[in-house]
């Protein structure tokens, strides 16, 4: 009988195990961008398609993502919901609004996050610590709280002298203990300047801090470059939005009193307007 017993719980373990939702993989990438960059590298060629929201913090969340060591990554997993639902993250959308913002006004607020949860939360749910909807976005603030970017980013800027890859891992090397990271830049279409527009920190399934492998290829850079041209969709001779690309040598980390960008009321202003649409 024993034996019999042992065979039932080893069964239902392994039930358990194939039915959870979500993949296995092996570590996450957690990226904040700097919306800054992301608006002047659009709104040279297309003004107010890109707007930076009252509220919005220096360098905002870009997304939480499972990744495989080889560089490729898992996506549009089976997850629990399958696709996003905003009634769940209820709890923490006033929060969700400053520090995860749509950039793109012509997209609603909440299809930012559903690109998210839909590509990689899902994916994500192998953990436990990523299990619903709510523990995703929980946890994915918890570690943009854990990580002072700007803080660290002080020695360098913003300014508007050229900086190098050495200048920004000194300034990370505290806050990020010395491990790796990744970092990419976008071209401003006017003056051909490259500017500093995300990092990406690695994390192990735990949250801890490890070395990123170092992968840099294409389809990596550009995972959510898919919802940014959607902004386009149906609007003939528009041109595409910048991509993220490995930063050269020297590149910006821009001020962010630039005469360039909007003023914050108008900010305010478009995003009052359509905060409430897709409620």
């Amino acid at each position: 009988m024993k034996p019999l017993i042992l065979i039932l719980l080893i069964s239902i373990s392994l039930t358990s195990i194939l039915c959870r939702d979500g993949v296995p993989f092996d570590y996450l990438m957690f990226t904040t961008i700097y919306p800054v960059a992301v608006c002047r590298a659009d709104d040279d060629s297309v003004p107010e398609s890109c707007e930076i929201p009252d509220g919005t913090p220096q360098w905002s969340i870009h997304g939480l993502w499972p990744n495989f060591e080889n560089g490729s990554y898992p996506q549009n997993c089976h997850g629990t919901p399958k696709h996003f639902d905003e009634k769940l993250i209820k709890s923490i959308e006033d929060r969700l609004i400053k520090i995860w913002p749509n950039l793109y006004p012509k997209k609603t607020i909440q299809s930012f996050w559903k690109h998210e949860y839909d590509k990689h939360g899902t994916c994500a749910q192998s953990e436990k610590l990523f299990e619903s909807e709510l523990a995703y976005f929980t946890e994915v603030m918890k570690v943009f709280d854990s990580i002072e970017v700007a803080g660290a980013l002080k020695s360098i800027g913003p300014s508007g002298k050229n900086i190098g890859g050495i200048d920004l891992k000194n300034a990370l090397a505290g806050v990020l203990e010395g491990k790796s990271f990744e970092f990419n830049c976008l071209r401003d279409k006017k003056t051909k300047q490259y500017l500093l527009g995300d990092i990406r920190i690695c994390l192990n399934k735990d949250l801890t801090l490890r070395d990123c492998p170092g992968h840099h290829v294409d389809s990596h850079l550009n995972r959510v470059s898919r919802f940014e041209r959607s902004t386009r969709r149906g609007q003939r001779g528009q041109p595409p939005l910048p991509s993220f690309q490995p930063c050269p040598a020297e590149f910006i980390y821009l001020p962010l009193e630039s005469s360039d960008a909007p003023s914050s009321s108008f900010f305010g202003n478009v995003w009052n307007a359509i905060k409430n649409i897709g409620h």
